[in-house]
């Protein structure tokens, strides 16, 4: 029987997507797109009783493609639901707050059809990355309270992009021995991040909080996301919409932290309250690069050149995540 989240009883956890048709520029791994990843996800969350997902996914892919809209047809046709999450997904770190403004605009002139089926307006800041200065943060939070957004954190991830680049060059060596690998640590990897994030979410705030938890539509997310519904389920969690998530006010007060640090909702808190997270973030990213490397394929190479890109589509100034 696997191991509780909480030794104490169940725990509740709400899914949330993110970029549903990945990034502009950003390649597949051979035999998935973002329709047969979407449909994968749709199948997984009706085989485990998951409803109601909320996708944020930025929407720059559509521009040279704008047949991958469909894709949220398919999402909001099985009772799914669209949010906000900018055009270019460029980090609010990297430009000023009216471009990232300008980009929120423009991502919901396109999603409009499919946000407004949803009951409540969310939005979603690009990399969960809030601004690096109190001035970009104030005028984006207030242009999204004029507005009538409902900021919707991530309290728990497990890093899961970073194995993306390994599964992509496995598959295009057609490596079945490094996938079944990977597939492996991606799902423990999932489960440890969980367990280590409630864990310090149980000494910062004195109880669990109803968790908003992040997957990217991703290929190796396809591969494996399944698995990891089962496997959260067997170790006590309940899954719940993110109404119900927004609902609990660990989740709506904002951290009162200031940050360009890749830093979640519950990992500012702790840090604030200097409370460690074990194994986070998770060592074994430092294998990602290890597995079936190819020349030009790192995951830095691929990462700065499609991130790099975005940045420079909105006359950004990029840097890498800071962990």
């Amino acid at each position: 029987m696997a191991t509780p989240i909480n030794p104490a009883g169940k725990v509740k956890l709400a899914v949330t997507v993110d970029d549903l048709l990945m990034w502009k520029g950003m390649p597949w791994a051979p035999g998935y797109n973002a329709p047969s990843v979407t449909a994968t996800f749709l199948e997984a969350f009706k085989r485990n009783g998951v409803r109601g997902v909320y996708a944020f996914s930025s929407t720059a892919p559509a521009n040279d493609q704008p047949e991958l809209l469909r894709v949220f047809d398919a999402w909001s046709d099985k009772g799914h639901l669209i949010a906000n999450h900018t055009h270019y997904h460029a980090n609010l770190n990297w430009i000023d707050e009216d471009r990232y403004i300008r980009d929120i605009e423009e991502t919901e002139e396109i999603i409009d059809k499919w946000s407004q089926l949803a009951p409540v307006k969310y939005f979603r800041y690009a990399m969960d990355n809030w601004g690096d200065t109190q001035r970009k943060y104030d005028a984006v939070d207030a242009y999204l309270k004029r507005t009538g957004y409902t900021q919707a954190p991530v309290s728990v991830w497990f890093y899961d992009t970073e194995f993306l680049i390994a599964h992509l060059r496995a598959t295009m060596r057609g490596d079945q021995q490094a996938l079944a690998w990977l597939r492996e640590r991606y799902v423990q990897t999932a489960l440890q991040q969980l367990r280590a994030h409630a864990a310090a979410a149980r000494i910062v705030f004195g109880r669990d909080p109803v968790y908003i938890w992040l997957i990217h539509g991703t290929p190796i997310a396809a591969d494996c996301l399944n698995t990891i519904l089962e496997e959260f389920q067997a170790a006590g969690v309940e899954f719940v919409g993110l109404d119900e998530a927004m609902a609990d006010p660990i989740n709506r007060d904002h951290a009162p932290m200031i940050t360009p640090r890749f830093l979640n909702h519950i990992m500012k808190w702790a840090e604030l309250k200097k409370v460690p997270i074990e194994d986070c973030p998770p060592a074994i990213l430092k294998e990602m690069d290890l597995v079936v490397p190819i020349d030009g394929l790192s995951a830095a190479e691929v990462m700065t050149k499609v991130f790099k890109g975005l940045s420079d589509e909105v006359g950004g100034r990029f840097f890498p995540k800071m962990y």
